[in-house]
């Protein structure tokens, strides 16, 4: 184990003491040089953080805790949205095996990262910034899930974690076959109560009014998630591979307090199929998945009677059915040209998203009204090494049509456009070019500095341009209260010019590495409030502004001893408006300094890890949206476990050891128009993990 930790300095690669254990992390610098491995499909492992012991109930929250940069949006017991560096939502693209996925909830309960459990997990890929030409609208930042493939022979593994709130988590995992032909099953079931804070009150009492919990629902199922996962490998010879993966998800139960509505269910069907030919460079893919969400307020105060004392007789006064589908291919093709390697590639996908709304006596049916888009884009990237000098560079033109069907909204929203718009069209198409250059400066075979540029462009997604939800009477509720929520068809594409740079310094068992980045956004999204064309009722928009965000992290590995090491990583943002309609020129959901500090000891039988994590004071916010400050926080986690031979591990850890009662700064409801609840993190939180391998 110690040579491997000293190997972790030499190619900045941690590895983890038990395969069942495995969930590989790596953070992927901008100007990485492309490695032969990669032209056989893989990915260059440029920085790798194995977890030996964590809760796994969701991946966003574990990123969250390993990167400063990455920040979590707490909504409830799981299901954790995450922004990198300020930025969020569609603004960073989160694949699953390459796949594009969209969630289905229009308040985004089930964000992207939620729709791969941490089981089916083999590794995290993680760009940051506007460097990615492989996939369309990577504004700033793309997050790669990347699921286990089959092994021949025969094998697998069962994992078991439990812990406080009757959090429970299980899998199966099995695998077989042979040169020719291999696959592997998996099976994951996940389940908890409502978690206590720090002042030892479940997240279900933090919401009051009608947003509250009935008195009997308190301590009503946290999540109760079930997943299912298949793969078979098809090696026709040592040049020709065939993968195809299919994935269901049950989600059923799932409170979010943080909203106003909860998930009844969430079903996900994923398929995707992978073809490599070696010889030629080349891969194709082709995926499709789809999203049905049902979320009610049928456990809140307000499924029985509404503010104006409207009652209900149907067990809910809010619902919103959405259903996502999304088709997509790829075909790569790598090759090299005078001693510079290039990747060229096609892609396309379809994304059709539709939301029905009923809230009190509305129809607010195409609340998502059946929304297409369609795109269609093409790329080249490459690199040529002159001496100690890297130079890297990307390409990409897209064509993406945005269209709603009117004909779906119902009787409640039919004319909402018309009521805060006069002049739109509800089908638009956006042509556009992204490209980057990045120049790589390597000091010695560890070493290296580098400075990039980047230009990425996002069309505005469906909710941003179409969404359509009408309040209730004003006698129900005043304006101010529950304003209309309307989408922007008007809005142009955000574009992101930024400037990206870096260092990397090893030496010896040490190494450090950090960069600096400036990104100025033009035509940002962002909410406002807008009167509609009589002057007298409200709704939440969008509108477009120019903005800039910048900051930087940096990051410490070293090695104390031949058995303990150290890591330390912090990581600061900040961002403010250049154009627009304001009194507050702070950009709103941009997270605080943050640092994360551990110590890990490790002599192959035992591990074990304490960790600080600190978050400083968040003044920085946009009064304008109601945003208000948050205070820091700091808290301790403690990990530990052994290898039982080759093949058991048990561990357990303590999060939040001194039961600190805090915030994150995203724990408010992103839309700060609406009503809300802040939640805060959970408090001391026990569990033990044990995995066998077969």
């Amino acid at each position: 184990m110690k040579k491997l930790l000293y190997a972790a300095l030499a190619v900045p690669v941690m590895f983890s003491i038990s395969e069942a254990q495995i969930l590989k992390v790596k953070k992927i610098t901008v100007a990485e040089e492309v490695t032969e491995a990669e032209t056989k499909g893989e990915t260059k492992e440029v920085f790798e953080e194995d977890i030996k012991i964590t809760r796994q109930i969701d991946i966003g929250e574990i990123l969250s805790n390993l990167f400063p940069e990455i920040n979590h949006i707490r909504k409830g017991g799981t299901a954790n949205d995450i922004v990198i560096r300020g930025f969020g939502r569609d603004n960073i693209n989160v694949l699953v095996d390459g796949a594009r996925i969209y969630g289905a909830c229009p308040n985004r309960m089930d964000p992207p990262i939620f729709h791969m459990s941490t089981p089916q997990i083999k590794e995290v890929q993680i760009l940051e910034g506007p460097f990615d030409v492989s996939n369309q609208g990577s504004l700033a930042g793309t997050v790669n899930l990347v699921s286990k493939d089959p092994e021949a022979g025969f094998g697998g593994s069962v994992g078991f974690t439990g812990g406080s709130f009757s959090y429970m988590s299980g899998n199966l995992q099995v695998y077989g076959g042979n040169d020719k032909i291999k696959a592997l099953f998996g099976f994951s079931r996940q389940y908890s109560k409502p978690y206590e804070s720090g002042e030892g009150k479940k997240f279900t009492e933090y919401p009051t009014g009608k947003s509250a919990y009935k008195s009997d629902e308190k301590d009503h199922t946290a999540f109760d998630i079930t997943n299912v996962w298949g793969k078979i490998a098809f090696t026709i010879n040592p040049e020709n591979e065939l993968k195809i993966g299919y994935a269901y998800d049950n989600f059923e139960d799932v409170l979010y307090p943080y909203l106003m509505m909860d998930a009844v269910y969430d079903r996900t069907h994923r398929a995707n199929i992978d073809y490599i030919n070696r010889s030629l460079g080349v891969k194709v893919s082709a995926y499709w998945n789809t999203i049905e969400h049902d979320m009610q307020d049928r456990w809140r105060v307000s499924s029985i009677e509404w503010t104006d004392g409207t009652k209900s007789t149907r067990g809910y006064m809010m619902k919103t059915l959405a259903e996502t589908e999304t088709y997509g291919f790829k075909v790569e093709k790598e090759y090299k040209l005078d001693m510079v390697r290039i990747k060229t590639g096609i892609d396309g996908y379809l994304r059709n998203w539709t939301a029905d709304n009923e809230l009190m006596a509305l129809d607010n049916s195409g609340m998502i009204p059946d929304v297409d888009i369609r795109n269609l884009g093409i790329f080249v990237k490459g690199d040529k090494k002159i001496n100690n000098l890297i130079i890297s560079a990307g390409l990409r033109y897209d064509n993406t049509k945005s269209e709603a069907d009117k004909n779906s909204l119902g009787t409640a929203n039919s004319g909402i456009y018309d009521q805060y718009y006069t002049n739109y069209d509800l089908s638009e198409t956006d042509s556009y070019l992204s490209g980057n250059i990045i120049a790589r400066y390597k000091i010695d075979k560890r070493s290296s500095v580098y400075l990039g540029f980047g230009h990425t462009v996002r069309v505005p997604d469906p909710a941003e341009r179409y969404i359509a939800l009408k309040k209730p009477d004003p006698s129900a509720m005043t304006p101010d209260d529950v304003p209309d929520w309307v989408g922007n068809p008007n809005l142009k594409p955000v574009k992101n010019n930024e400037i990206d740079a870096g260092f990397e310094f090893y030496k010896g068992v040490f190494g450090i590495k950090g960069n600096l980045f400036y990104s100025k956004l033009k035509d940002y999204i962002y909410l406002i409030k807008i009167k509609d064309n009589t002057g007298t009722l409200n709704a939440v928009s969008y509108q477009n502004i120019d903005a800039h965000i910048y900051g930087g992290d940096i990051t410490l590995l070293g090695m104390l001893t031949d058995t303990v090491s150290l890591e330390v990583g912090a990581a600061y943002q900040k961002g403010k408006k250049d154009s627009g309609t304001y009194t507050d020129d702070d950009l709103a959901e941009i997270p605080p300094l943050k640092s994360r500090i551990a110590v890990k000891y490790d002599n192959d039988s035992f591990y074990g890890l304490v960790e600080t994590i600190y978050a400083a004071k968040q003044e920085y916010i946009d009064e304008d949206l109601g945003e208000q400050v948050t205070k820091s926080y700091f808290v301790v986690n403690i990990k530990g476990g052994f290898n039982l031979g080759e093949r058991v591990f048990v561990g357990g850890g303590i999060d939040n050891i001194f039961d600190k009662n805090y915030y994150t700064h995203l724990s408010y409801l992103r839309n700060p128009f609406m009503a809300g609840t802040k939640i805060p993190e959970p408090g001391r939180f026990y569990y033990v993990n044990f995995n066998w391998v077969f």
